[in-house]
């Protein structure tokens, strides 16, 4: 009987430090290589890895891995191998925590991880000095954290269908922004303040509660080329009107 409780006692404890000590392993780097750093356009070009099996046969080749819809509680203890990862989708999962080494991979600029179960940003992902892209749409946020507005490497947020209530004013200094999706919250205000994001190129914000636009900030936005406000309360003749003041943008309401 002593054997068997031993043994129970011993599997338990394994389980245990497998699970704890994976989450805090930490990833280091001899040196940066800039080459292995993609554009956006390059990594269009590059394979992306949907099966860890094959991934882990060139782990170091891995640069683009899809783990996507698998139901998953955490992230698999694989994704550690894969330290020049530039694109990590996660998405479609039920995930609400990430391992710390997370936050080593230096070259990883798109951390996809809409459809799961995050209500905040796990701390691991502000010590991510490349990332540009950061997906979590359909989450349980009913604000967009700070501490990710004030990254200056973020270019593109995603926050679609979520319960996010307002565009923070802190939002409105992220001077290198170029993609806000905010589709399917209760944003009710667009703040004047959006004439400060210059290099926007794509702003969403269809099915919130958008009442009213600042006209003539929303005209001074001039690399703007897709603008969404379907289905708010904005009356049509102020939509038609911004339509055809902004005849290169493509404006949907």
């Amino acid at each position: 009987m002593k054997r068997i409780l031993y043994l129970i006692i011993g599997l338990t404890l394994f389980v245990f430090l497998f699970y704890t000590t994976g989450c805090r392993k930490r990833l280091k780097y001899d040196s940066f290589d800039s080459t292995k750093l993609f554009t956006l356009s390059e990594l269009y070009e590059i394979k992306t890895f949907r099966s860890l099996d094959e991934a882990l046969k060139q782990p170091d080749s891995v640069y683009k891995l899809i783990i996507f819809g698998k139901e998953l509680n955490r992230v698999p203890e694989e994704v550690y191998s894969f330290k020049y990862l530039n694109t990590l989708e996660l998405s479609k999962n039920n995930m609400n925590t990430l391992p710390e080494y997370i936050g080593d991979m230096i070259y990883l600029q798109g951390l996809y991880l809409a459809e799961n179960k995050f209500s905040d940003i796990p701390e691991q992902v502000y010590r991510l000095p490349n990332l540009k892209r950061i997906r979590m749409g359909e989450n349980k946020f009913d604000f967009i954290p700070e501490k990710l507005l004030k990254m200056k490497s973020i270019e593109e947020i995603y926050f679609g269908r979520n319960q996010i209530w307002e565009m923070p004013d802190i939002l409105f200094d992220m001077l290198q922004l170029r993609v806000l999706k905010l589709d399917n919250n209760n944003i009710s205000n667009l703040k004047t303040s959006i004439s400060k994001l210059k290099n926007l190129e794509v702003l969403n914000l269809k099915n919130n509660k958008v009442e009213s636009i600042p006209f003539e900030e929303l005209l001074s936005l001039e690399k703007l080329r897709i603008l969404n406000l379907k289905g708010n309360k904005i009356p049509f003749k102020v939509l038609d009107s911004l339509r055809k003041a902004m005849p290169n943008t493509k404006i949907d309401y």
